[in-house]
């Protein structure tokens, strides 16, 4: 019997690591309570075990007038005080002088859908971290692209040989370029890159735009919970080098920056000096948002930029993020060192939300990550190993994780 779905779809079927993993994490609270150790979701949680929404955010959204929640938003680029707020935030007092467009989207999510499905061809390659965010890989296969990775870490370092000859094989292949960067906060490592290391990139791909466009595709999810707070998006200043080739998109999202993962609100910040390409990436995302989600959350938008436009709401709303960005730091001090006191083997980690355990042997992840569910430790299955959310893990809960789990192993 024929299908009732075409042949892209036919045989779809989603199976979600993160919550498939949360899933029997709960099952497993039910039963034994407090013993469970929930290292699954990239959601915040406080040091009681309680979701993470910043008062200073939703305090405010409170304040919104009830039809400004209702109302579709004014536009279907973004509302324009949202848009505003989002170059501001990211850009500040920089010296930006590379032409910027921003479409806002439904979370990070939608900008990086949204990219890989103006940029690449049906049976295109996109290229992606070889550790990276499993729904990159979702998002190419509903595009009908496949994937190609490039090595993340050479020792503790960004592999850089690795990234532009993986590069250059794909520019040779098709005549463009679209690769995926995870930066700063890396998911699922926490690694983030340095200057330096930057500074190579865009060197490199000025060269390789040479051969044809090449398209960065710079996901900064987890931006505002680096250490050195604001002081990182000075990085985007190197974006004034960029050869008129290439493109930068990066994929903001108001999840995490706002504690907001529900409201599904992000953006996509473009930038070019092709101006003629600029526009027209601009329109051809603007149709793909209205034929896909029409328009972005109104109430979200405007809770975004009431925040960022108030001196005071935006100081209560930093020192509250500082906080948690503390927390996070002493929470990585204690599973970092001890995994290095124990020999547990992680992948190179600077800050965020996560840590990665290194195990690139599929048969001996899934083993191990049994046996340590049946220990009551829940983490997520990821390429190359199992990612630790210490986002939602208390101080008490990870001190002598590293070595049970080594124990375990």
């Amino acid at each position: 019997m024929s299908s009732f779905l075409n042949t892209l779809s036919d045989g779809k079927e989603m199976v979600d690591k993160v919550f498939k993993a949360a899933v029997a994490c709960n099952e497993a609270k039910a039963i034994y309570g407090d013993v469970v150790v929930d290292a699954t979701l990239g959601t915040l949680f406080n040091e009681e075990g309680i979701f993470v929404a910043f008062d200073s955010v939703w305090n405010t959204y409170e304040t919104i007038d009830k039809i400004q929640k209702a109302k579709y938003a004014s536009s279907i680029q973004g509302n324009p005080d949202f848009n505003n707020a989002v170059y501001k935030w990211l850009f500040g007092d920089l010296d930006i002088q590379t032409p910027c467009e921003i479409i806002a989207s439904p979370g990070g999510a939608g900008a990086v859908s949204s990219t890989m499905k103006n940029i690449l061809n049906p049976g295109e390659t996109v290229i992606k971290p070889n550790l990276g965010w499993g729904p990159y890989k979702t998002m190419a296969l509903e595009c009908a692209l496949t994937l190609t990775d490039y090595n993340m870490f050479k020792g503790n370092s960004f592999d850089i040989e690795d990234f532009k000859n993986t590069l250059s094989t794909v520019m040779d292949k098709q005549k463009r370029v679209l690769v995926i960067i995870n930066d700063p906060c890396h998911n699922p490592s926490g690694y983030t890159m340095t200057s330096n290391e930057w500074d190579q990139i865009i060197s490199f791909v000025n060269e390789l735009s040479k051969k044809g466009p090449v398209i960065i595709l710079n996901d900064i999810a987890y931006v505002d919970y680096t250490n050195t707070g604001s002081i990182w998006k000075k990085h985007f200043e190197k974006y004034n080098n960029i050869a008129k080739n290439v493109m930068v998109v990066i994929a903001f999202s108001c999840s995490k920056t706002l504690t907001a993962y529900g409201a599904r609100v992000g953006a996509q910040v473009v930038l070019t000096k092709d101006l003629e390409q600029l526009n027209a990436f601009k329109n051809a995302s603007i149709y793909s948002a209205r034929s896909i989600w029409s328009t972005v959350n109104n109430s979200a938008m405007k809770l975004f930029s009431t925040i960022m436009n108030d001196d005071i709401l935006k100081s209560a709303y930093l020192k509250e993020k500082q906080f948690y960005i503390d927390l996070l730091k002493d929470r990585a001090s204690i599973f970092v060192s001890e995994a290095k006191e124990v020999g547990l083997e992680i992948y190179p980690h600077v800050e965020g939300f996560f840590v990665t355990i290194k195990i690139t042997n599929n048969i001996e992840k899934e083993k191990l990550n049994i046996k340590l569910q049946k220990n009551h430790i829940f983490t997520v299955e990821v390429d190359g190993g199992l990612r630790v959310a210490i986002c939602s893990v208390s101080r008490r809960k990870l001190k002598g994780l590293a070595k049970r789990i080594k124990e375990i192993m």
